[in-house]
């Protein structure tokens, strides 16, 4: 019996050992993606500010705009890549069904005493 409880708990803490383990990479994935879509934002902040850059535009102005952007755009695309639960959501939205709750309703009958339903 305390065999049977250490495989259920060995079991249990593998999977939410994966699942820590796939957050902390989701989240190092945010944070590198975050890095490198701002780092020339800033970069270009702090030479107009030192007098580098005296115009904000043309085309490195424009690199840099569209990088801000591409940070909101890259997080869906790393959820999609790491969660099954997103995948699955994105696809039912694409094919226009209805999502199917991860929980669903059990109905339960109540019998009294005698045995009939009420």
């Amino acid at each position: 019996m305390l065999l049977m409880l250490f495989q259920v708990s060995a079991a249990s803490n593998s999977s939410v050992n994966a699942a820590g383990r796939n957050a902390v990479v989701t989240s190092l994935l945010i944070c590198c993606g975050f890095v490198v879509c701002w780092t020339p934002t800033v970069i270009y902040c702090v030479m107009m500010i030192f007098g580098y850059i005296t115009e904000a535009s043309g085309p490195w102005y424009e690199f840099v705009q569209m990088m801000a952007i591409v940070n909101s755009c890259i997080n869906p695309l790393i959820y999609a890549a790491k969660y099954h639960e997103f995948q699955t959501g994105v696809r039912c939205l694409l094919r226009k069904r209805q999502v199917q709750p991860a929980v669903q309703r059990v109905v339960m009958q109540v019998r009294d005493v005698a045995g009939l339903q009420s």
